[in-house]
């Protein structure tokens, strides 16, 4: 009796070549319609918090930082948990948001997946939402957009890792430096 081989054995090896990749992703995805990565139009920081251990504290003093800057920053937004994205009722109130929102702050795989889901659903609707990650986990967007295609890459906040069982310091050097990015990609606006 002989056998055939239908896929050579050099295709199994190799990630590049089309077969693996129907090996890997055998289900075929519909691919949703590309959109254009928006940015703020408003000098305004919406922070949405996931509930991970010290990201409302670090979201709370980059806000007050914010604010001494003249940003128009409201108060916190907190979403269910860490590991979901948001809620349809917080993507609808932010729909119409024309500063930048801020998603975060993530510093492990599933939440910054979260965060990663998170800013890729606002800027869908058109609004700059940006996912803030450590340092780890800051591919974690470029990954999340793998089935969707836009006109450039998503910007990303990336701060020190970790997060959690630090001191104040670090905490504040933390807030510090997310007050400092979100200023910047707010630069040039009224």
């Amino acid at each position: 009796m002989t056998t055939e081989t239908i896929v050579p054995p050099t295709s199994l090896a190799s990630c590049g070549d089309i077969s693996c990749e129907f090996l890997v992703d055998p289900i075929p995805r519909p691919a949703p319609p590309p959109f254009t990565v928006s940015s703020p139009t408003r000098r305004r920081v919406v922070l949405l918090d996931h509930r991970k251990p010290n990201s409302r504290t670090i979201l709370i003093r980059a806000a007050e930082i914010l604010r001494e800057h003249g940003v128009d920053v409201p108060d916190v937004i907190q979403k269910a948990g860490a590991g979901t994205p948001m809620s349809p009722e917080i993507l609808d109130r932010l729909a119409a948001e024309k500063g930048l929102v801020l998603c975060g702050v993530s510093d492990c795989g599933s939440c910054s997946a979260s965060s990663a889901i998170d800013s890729i659903m606002l800027q869908q609707r058109g609004v700059a939402g940006i996912a803030i990650l450590t340092e780890p986990f800051r591919t974690q967007v470029d990954r999340a957009m793998s089935y969707q295609r836009a006109d450039r890459d998503l910007p990303v906040i990336v701060l020190e890792h970790p997060m959690q069982n630090i001191t104040g310091e670090q905490l504040e050097a933390r807030a510090l430096a997310l007050a400092d990015q979100a200023e910047a990609m707010l630069a040039g606006l009224p």
